[in-house]
């Protein structure tokens, strides 16, 4: 079967909502991330491990935008595969460059990388393998472990692209179930290989894409009252923030974070579609510097921690807390200017938007 099944196309809305997901979920990650800085500022205090769950809001916001975006569109899994390389693969290759010369002429500057060849040229493909200093399976840009996921996902996904659209959704997500299956089945130790491409976390794609398809398919997001829509999208964020420091770590990752993190997705796609989400520049712009922001935020907040101590800030009153303010707005301003002066102007040189057009709709992109 072939593309030629698919139906006609439709055209797709403007999901601002989705934008301001994708920038608060990325800053999610960058407080969770400032955690890591505070012991040496002298805090010993708690930290809420929810916030890392921006990486499953993104997941399943990833899921739904590769259903939306591909719909009703003859698309071939060659071009969908080159596409998503075009978004993704330039900024990264460019960090982890970067990362690579900082460890050679200046590894002070990095507090927790180390080389190694064969890490390195993993990190470059995507591949899961041992960090050096972590001894996750981290990437030489940490938190590019999510892209490693990512790519596995439209390996898949671009697969049953040659399906029509009722097979291709169940293809996908069959193959996501059985993975996870064999791994519950299997009992894969959490660091290794099989354990990483068999992980929970994979379903997140397919709730995404459950999304996805009501949101194509018919009118349930319309239908919605906006009191259930607010209370999915508060209710979903309070369970994807608390859960984690209440249940054990070992449990599902989907059942303690995916299934809040979808509600939160599925709360804000009922609320736009009835009409009460408007336009907030602040986070429409955090949305579209999500990707550079979660990309260069641990060098950032690695270097401000450094300067911060340096200029013994530290022994200021107040000092942590201050840092915290300081270092998160770093942090969003250096995502912000990246994504200005680098992502977009990287992105463009190696395929021009109008090439992109189809796909590269910056109001429900992913990463």
């Amino acid at each position: 079967m072939t593309t030629a099944s698919v139906p006609p196309k439709k055209a797709l809305p403007q999901i601002v909502g989705i934008q301001y997901l994708r920038g608060v979920a990325a800053m999610m990650v960058v407080v969770f991330h400032l955690g890591s800085q505070m012991p040496r500022l002298g805090y010993g205090g708690p930290w809420l491990p929810g916030l890392s769950s921006g990486v499953d809001i993104f997941f399943v916001i990833s899921g739904f935008i590769m259903w939306v975006t591909t719909f009703g569109r003859p698309i071939t899994p060659m071009e969908f595969w080159r596409r998503r390389i075009v978004r993704i693969v330039p900024l990264y290759w460019l960090v982890t460059t970067l990362m690579v010369v900082l460890m050679f002429v200046a590894p002070h500057a990095l507090q927790s990388s180390r080389f190694a060849a064969a890490h390195v040229v993993s990190s470059y493909f995507f591949l899961p393998a041992p960090h050096p200093v972590t001894h996750g399976l981290d990437p030489v840009v940490v938190p590019g472990w999510t892209l490693n996921y990512e790519m596995f996902f439209y390996l898949i996904f671009g697969l049953f692209l040659l399906a029509r659209p009722r097979l291709r959704f169940w293809g996908t997500v069959g193959a996501l179930l059985v993975l996870v299956g064999v791994g519950e089945a299997a009992g894969f130790p959490m660091l290794s290989r099989a354990g990483f491409y068999t992980s929970s976390i994979m379903l997140e794609f397919a709730t995404g894409m459950a999304l996805g398809l009501a949101t194509t398919r018919s009118g349930v997001f319309p239908r919605l009252s906006p009191v259930l829509g607010w209370a999915l999208l508060i209710g979903g964020f309070a369970a994807v923030v608390a859960l984690p420091g209440l249940i054990d770590g070992d449990s599902s990752r989907f059942l303690v974070r995916g299934i809040a993190a979808t509600a939160v997705v599925a709360g804000m796609l009922g609320l736009e579609a009835r009409g009460r989400i408007g336009m907030i520049p602040a986070l429409t712009l955090l949305g579209d510097a999500s990707y550079s922001i979660y990309l260069s935020h641990v060098v950032t907040l690695s270097v401000a921690s450094q300067a911060w101590r340096k200029l013994h800030l530290d022994h200021l009153p107040g000092s942590v807390p201050l840092f915290a303010i300081v270092a998160t707005i770093a942090a969003a301003a250096v995502g912000i200017l990246c994504y200005r002066y680098v992502e977009r102007p990287l992105t463009d040189l190696v395929s021009p938007r109008r090439r992109l057009a189809p796909m590269h709709r910056p109001e429900i992109e992913t990463v």
